[in-house]
């Protein structure tokens, strides 16, 4: 059987995709009794909840940025729709004079240690202060 090469580098790039988005059909770490989901061990922010931020409305966090840390505060905990058994939710948080692009940033607070977050510019406030959004999305474990 003969193979086009437009066949092959079609099925190719689905397989990199698919290659690309680790943890989509199933656990690599271990499930979380308390949460229902599946994450890496080292991942701290897998085991953080909606109720875990609510605990931690309006605290600062360090956002590590190129120029160095930026403070931050949580300025809402937002609910979101989710499938049944998971878990959405949104993230508000506040600092800064100088918007950051939409980025994968490391994240630093007392209580919740270190942590990547995916953050996306939502504008400024009348005096200026950035504003970020992190969206946390989870599914349950097997769906």
């Amino acid at each position: 059987m003969s193979t086009s090469r437009r066949k092959f580098l079609k099925a190719s790039m689905v397989a990199a995709a698919f290659a690309a988005v680790p943890n989509v059909f199933g656990p690599r770490g271990k499930v979380y009794a308390n949460t229902g989901y599946a994450a890496e061990d080292t991942d701290p922010l897998s085991t953080y909840t909606k109720a875990t931020f609510q605990a931690h409305l309006r605290s600062v966090f360090g956002l590590q940025a190129g120029s160095g840390v930026v403070a931050v505060t949580l300025t809402k905990v937002g609910d979101m729709p989710a499938p049944p058994g998971g878990e959405c939710f949104s993230l508000q948080f506040s600092g800064g004079k100088q918007q950051l692009k939409q980025d994968t940033y490391g994240i630093q607070h007392p209580s919740l240690g270190n942590f990547s977050l995916f953050l996306v510019p939502a504008g400024a406030d009348k005096k200026g202060v950035q504003s970020y959004l992190a969206i946390i999305n989870r599914l349950p474990y097997g769906a």
